[in-house]
């Protein structure tokens, strides 16, 4: 099946035939002369008065041909070469070869004849310098041919009709010869066309790969750069010079060394050392990242280059590619200094702390000397509870950047988690880090302006000192003595001591063995009776639990709950406590109440609702009669999930008391929120009175605001007549304390129920 050529093809051929027309143009001035220079010796040698028509004829048509077809080599050569011809343009050029090469042609046939042996010579070397000079035009091989095709007719001819065997066996060999003549025509135009189709493809590429380049350039961040052997800048594109922010004249030639100058010391700027050494040692480099001055700012390059050797082996220059990486190198730094730094107060993170501490540790073990502080922020918990984590967050800040002002390159100052930070001082002795401790203190607990808000907040600081401490526990050991400190109130700070790992180990001891003391029935209740004010009776017990260890004795509650609690025991202990509770209170006359105290963790992390109510379906117990108290601590991460399980045990029926009345943050917020049934003020408004006027002040508002929201109000704490006069004179409907009786076991809980009215002055009393 025909088809017609792709327009790529037809596109290609007409590029190819440019090529051929332009070869034969440019060279065909010389076969035009040597032609006409033929005719002129032809017509010299071979005048005579019978052959004198012949000549001037030849004459008249060979001189305008001439003048004709140098005309047009002249003009095609002083011209830009066209994209196109017309194919009426090689029609032409094969008629004037065919015109050319019939007059040419005539000489043999008009001449050869009637010339002598010298003349027959000449014709015949002409005649076969101008089958030579066809050849010239072998890249149009039909021009060719019409050129050297009728000279070869004629000398044949003329050869032939002799009759001569001489120049019979002339022409035999003269056939022979433009055999040859016309294959390597034929031939040499194949070549040449091929050698034109090869440059055209070529150019075309060229142009493509041109395209594509400056479409790479104009469209990515990258550009092409190239230097001579000199290394200065040449064929500088837009893209360059954009980036470059200068004119690209004014970048052409420039030396390379300006725009990206060598370190001036050795260890000076890496990147630029390792580019210019591979330029020295003229090696390849890829994707150097490395500053460049552009107008005044900073920018980062990312250049990879290779360098060009020609033929010879002579280093001729560099060419690579070059991309402004300023938004991904700024990306990256964030991106490591977010990994080393803590991204809230900018501070050192803990990974960075440890490696400054390793450092530390590191040193020359003559002398090495540091210390490590660590500081926790008392009281944080409360300000983010009470005003919100953005506030919490902005004291962190402000705390960040107090800290910093201690800051110097011997000290690494960091933000290890929430309110923790650290510090790894070297070179400081216990005298110097006593120093800095003490302005910490000063410093931070000072009071913070927030907003509209005025916070203070303390600080606990541990400190330990190495060589003294031990270089590889110090930091183990500054957190033994933040927790003492800790546990002492705060607000100052403590050097770590031989004994703190003994108590702390003897804690140790003590959370293990009181995994297991509740399956080893070591825990009892105890009983401290609620005295009615008005009738001096006895209106229900709170529960107190015991350990009875075996070795230890009766081990204080202060000392295994808040191990119970970080433990995780006091789940399942405060579970037993409430199915005991129930239990005992069961066989007590119905008007009696039990209080039972619940640990926030219960809340947290176990079924409260769940638990009271199997201990009331098993005890019996009816739900009125059991009172829950809870402290003020539950509220500091209260949820709403919190106040629905008040708000359902309520509904049960159970009591809902709120233990230690006045001591934490939130008290007249979740009394308004939460259903509790009774307040109780702590022992430390109790205790001197009647004569802190303050104390009565505040006892007097609290015994109001509970009668009014109708609460029960219950003192604790009451050990002497004067107490107890002055809370019954302030309305206080509640009476408990050790001027009725001390925690008593169930059997003597049981003795105090049955007398019907309290002595004022009991034996049990302390």
């Amino acid at each position: 099946m025909d088809r017609k050529p792709r327009r790529l093809e037809l596109q290609l051929q007409e590029r190819v035939r440019v090529e051929q027309l332009d070869f034969a143009l440019r060279l065909a001035p010389f076969t035009v002369i040597t032609s006409i220079s033929v005719v002129q010796v032809v017509s010299y040698l071979f005048w005579q008065p019978e052959l004198a028509g012949y000549l001037v004829l030849l004459q008249c048509l060979a001189i305008p041909a001439t003048v004709i077809a140098l005309e047009r080599c002249w003009r095609w050569r002083s011209s830009a070469k066209p994209q196109r011809v017309d194919s009426s343009y090689v029609e032409w050029f094969a008629r004037l070869a065919l015109f050319a090469g019939t007059l040419l042609g005539s000489v043999p046939l008009v001449l050869f004849a009637q010339a002598g042996a010298d003349g027959r010579l000449l014709i015949a070397s002409t005649c076969a310098g101008l089958i030579a000079t066809g050849i010239g035009l072998a890249v149009v091989p039909r021009a060719a041919i019409s050129f050297t095709g009728p000279i070869v007719a004629g000398s044949f001819v003329a050869l032939a009709t002799t009759g001569e065997a001489f120049y019979i066996f002339v022409a035999v060999l003269l056939a022979i010869y433009s055999g040859f003549i016309f294959a390597t025509i034929v031939h040499l135009s194949r070549l040449v066309t091929m050698r034109a189709a090869s440059q055209v493809e070529l150019e075309r590429q060229q142009e493509l790969t041109n395209l594509l380049l400056n479409d790479f350039e104009e469209n990515a961040s990258d550009w092409l750069w190239e230097t001579d052997g000199d290394l200065r800048l040449r064929h500088v594109s837009a893209r360059f010079g954009e980036v470059a922010n200068t004119r690209i004249a004014d970048l052409q030639d420039r030396p390379l060394g300006e725009l990206l100058p060598p370190p001036v010391r050795t260890g000076e700027a890496h990147a630029a050392a390792m580019l210019w050494s591979s330029i020295g040692a003229r090696l390849p480099f890829h994707k150097i990242v490395l500053p460049v001055d552009v107008s005044g700012s900073n920018r980062w390059w990312a250049l990879s280059g290779k360098p060009i050797i020609d033929t010879a082996g002579r280093f001729s220059g560099y060419r690579g590619v070059g991309s402004d990486v300023t938004q991904k190198k700024t990306t990256d730094d964030r991106l490591a200094y977010l990994a080393s730094h803590d991204a809230l107060t900018e501070l050192p993170n803990r990974s960075l702390f440890q490696e400054k501490l390793a450092e530390a540790r590191n040193g020359d073990p003559d002398q090495v000397r540091f210390a490590v502080l660590r500081l926790d922020l008392d009281a944080f918990k409360s300000v983010n509870d009470t005003f919100g984590h953005g506030i919490g967050d902005a004291l962190l800040r402000n705390v960040a950047g107090r800290l910093l002002s201690f800051a110097d390159p011997a000290r690494t100052i960091a933000r290890l988690a929430g309110d923790e930070f650290a510090i790894v001082a070297n070179g400081h002795d216990r005298e110097a880090a006593a120093e800095l401790a003490g302005h910490l203190v000063d410093r931070i607990s000072a009071p913070y302006r927030i907003g509209d808000l005025r916070i203070s907040v303390g600080v606990s600081i541990g400190v330990a000192t190495a060589p003294e401490n031990g270089s590889e526990e110090v930091m183990r050991r500054a957190d033994v003595a933040l927790y003492r400190m800790k546990q002492e109130g705060g607000r100052s700070f403590r050097f770590y001591e031989a004994q703190m790992d003994e108590q702390i180990e003897e804690c140790r001891a003590l959370t293990g063995e009181l995994r297991g003391a509740l399956e080893r029935r070591e825990f009892i209740l105890h009983f401290q009776p609620l005295v009615s004010a008005r009738a001096a009776t006895i209106e229900g017990f709170e529960v107190l639990l015991r350990w009875q260890h075996p070795t230890r004795g009766l081990v204080p509650p202060d000392e295994f709950i808040p191990l119970a609690e970080q433990s995780g025991a006091i789940i399942p202990l405060g579970q037993w406590v409430i199915r005991e509770a129930c239990r005992i209170a069961a066989a007590w006359p119905s008007k009696l109440t039990v209080a039972v105290n619940l640990s926030p963790i219960q809340f947290r992390h176990s079924d409260v609702v769940a638990i009271v109510r199997d201990a009331l379906q098993e005890s019996g117990l009816a739900a009125e009669r059991l009172e829950l108290e809870i402290t003020e601590s539950v509220f500091l991460e209260a949820t709403q999930e919190i106040l629905d399980i008040l708000r359902t045990l309520r509904g049960m029926g159970v009591s809902l008391s709120l233990d230690d009345f006045g001591t934490g943050y939130s008290s007249l917020s979740y009394l308004r929120r939460a259903p509790f049934t009774k307040i109780k003020i702590d022992r430390n408004f109790v205790r001197d009175l009647p004569d802190a006027k303050t104390d009565v002040a505040i006892v007097r508002a609290v015994v109001q605001l509970g009668t009014s929201l109708g609460m029960t109000v219950t003192a604790e704490g009451v050990e002497t007549l004067a107490q107890q006069t002055c809370l019954a004179e302030q309305g206080c409907h509640q009476f408990q304390g050790y001027l009725y009786s001390r925690p008593v076991p169930a059997d003597e809980a049981e003795a105090l129920i049955r007398k019907p009215r309290l002595n004022l002055v009991n034996p049990h009393a302390a």
